[in-house]
């Protein structure tokens, strides 16, 4: 009997001992049995290494690795990514989870379908106390996209249900990782490249994994804007850019996101949190990224006390959104699980 494909689950962190139990738990009771769980500690302050000691006891195939400095997220990912020695690579922060099942059935697919360059699943969203929340899919029909249309499909935004992905190392490698690439959107970026380098991506529409999403995280993730949108423009730069080029694409839909995506993150640069410095960073990052007349309107209108307004606004658009990718969920569900009692009844 040949010998099954090795897994490294992947787990990097920073000061979030308390949920590390549950996350490398959960990747070394996986009910596939060649899976390797990798840790990689980029100098937390908190009980990480006491935690991790612990863990490294419990499950043998526990590796632990404590960064002497802080090497931020794309030199931690790289550095943890580029150590195992296996088939596939699964990507898993350290306050998420995967269910037991998660690297049996991507394996599957993976092998399914030799020119995906990684796989994806829907999840369910837990709460920072681990409370389920909403589930959350990926709007497609097909189980496979090949590179082409995952490459377009990108434009609009990263399109996943959630950064937990199994990566064919293959292309990791080739690409570098995230060597060098974008903080905070490195995951984004990550998978145009992938796409551009002749890559396809596999989805399957079962909830797999468990993503936390905070429910305090704005006011944190604000002050990283100038992160997030940097991380854009090099995206769209050294990325998007190149890859339609090669391919002789109108490049106009890229310059359409772009200015799209400024308007989008304008009213977070008018939060009270920064201080007129920061602003003006964030303002010429904003411009840097796709301005246009619509974008000064929006500054302007901003500059004169309207942020709350638009905040508002986008808040609400998002909540929609939400409200109908949940009822979809739902929907989705209920339909599988009547065609499933279908085709019982019917045998």
């Amino acid at each position: 009997m040949p010998e099954l494909p090795s897994v490294a689950v992947c787990i990097p962190t920073y000061n979030q001992a308390q949920y590390l139990i549950h996350s490398v738990g959960s990747a070394c009771h996986q009910t596939y049995p060649n899976v390797e769980v990798w840790v990689s500690d980029d100098g937390s302050t908190d009980e990480t290494p006491q935690v991790m000691e612990q863990l490294c006891q419990q499950f043998p195939q526990v590796h632990y690795y404590r960064q002497s400095k802080n090497l931020g997220i794309a030199g931690n990912n790289t550095l943890l990514m580029s150590q195992p020695k296996t088939e596939f690579l699964v990507r898993l922060d350290s306050d998420d989870v995967l269910l037991p099942n998660y690297v049996e059935k991507l394996v599957a697919l993976l092998q399914k379908y030799p020119e995906a360059g990684y796989a994806h699943t829907a999840i369910q969203e837990i709460d920072e106390y681990g409370k389920n929340r909403s589930m959350s899919r990926v709007a497609r029909k097909e189980e496979f996209q090949n590179s082409q249309e995952a490459l377009l499909a990108a434009v609009p935004g990263y399109r996943v249900a959630a950064n937990i992905v199994m990566f064919r190392t293959k292309p990791l490698q080739e690409l570098r990782y995230y060597e060098g690439r974008p903080e905070f959107v490195e995951d984004y970026d990550l998978s145009v490249r992938i796409a551009d380098a002749g890559y396809g991506n596999v989805y399957a529409d079962e909830i797999l994994a468990k993503y936390r999403v905070w429910t305090d995280v704005k006011k944190t993730r604000s002050k990283r804007k100038h992160l997030q949108l940097k991380g854009y423009i090099q995206i769209f730069e050294e990325s998007f850019l190149p890859a339609f080029q090669r391919r002789g694409w109108d490049t106009k839909v890229l310059e359409k996101q772009r200015r799209k995506l400024a308007i989008l993150h304008s009213a977070y640069c008018f939060l009270p949190i920064f201080n007129e410095t920061e602003r003006a960073e964030l303002i010429a990052l904003l411009k840097k990224l796709g301005n246009s007349p619509a974008l000064q309107l929006r500054l302007f209108a901003l500059s004169l006390g309207f942020a709350p307004f638009f905040e508002w606004q986008l808040h609400t658009e998002l909540k929609l959104k939400g409200i109908v990718k949940d009822w979809l969920s739902k929907f989705k569900t209920r339909s599988k699980r009547e065609n499933t009692r279908n085709n019982l009844i019917h045998n």
